[in-house]
């Protein structure tokens, strides 16, 4: 009887036929010099370390959907008290949408990342372009901010791309 170990992929542990000369999931070479498995072994090492790097950046920015519908809650709120009367009613509404649809983006960023950074950068866009229609002079109010709620998405969305990238490389699920 054939040894179970013997029978795994020393990259990537997967089951393979001892007759194979690459492993059909990860392409190590089983035929290959010392060298050649040990260069491989490292690249997909080097690929998991920058994909784990990768995955808390796509968190991270994840969770920046969070802090957007934070910032909108905290934002309605002052809003709310310093607006017209016949305009708070509307602006309340408006503003509890907008917090829960980031919070909605937020908890989908947690199974389809790209989908909830995407949707989230749209929105936020959008919101920025509306108020900018509704009052020019909203463009400079917290510009540092826009521009880094703006950046911070897009660079999420870049790590979320890159991510799947490598998990493909690596034939991670």
């Amino acid at each position: 009887m054939e040894n179970q170990s013997e029978s795994l992929c020393s990259s990537c542990y997967r089951p393979f036929v001892p007759s194979d000369t690459y492993c059909n999931n990860c392409g190590f070479p089983f035929q290959g010099t010392k060298e050649e498995k040990d260069h491989h072994i490292a690249n997909r090492t080097v690929k998991e370390i920058d994909l784990s790097d990768l995955n808390r950046s796509v968190e991270s920015a994840c969770n920046s959907l969070y802090w957007i519908a934070g910032i909108n809650a905290v934002s309605a709120i002052f809003i709310f008290f310093t607006a017209a009367p016949e305009d708070q009613f509307t602006l309340l509404i408006m503003n509890v949408i907008l917090v829960g649809a980031f919070l909605a983006f937020g908890v989908l960023g947690k199974t389809k990342p790209i989908t909830a950074m995407v949707s989230g950068l749209s929105l936020y866009v959008i919101i920025q372009i509306l108020n900018l229609i509704a009052d020019p002079t909203t463009i400079f109010k917290g510009i540092i901010f826009k521009v880094a709620i703006i950046v911070y998405l897009i660079k999420g969305i870049r790590a979320v791309l890159e991510a799947d990238k490598i998990k493909k490389e690596l034939n991670i699920e």
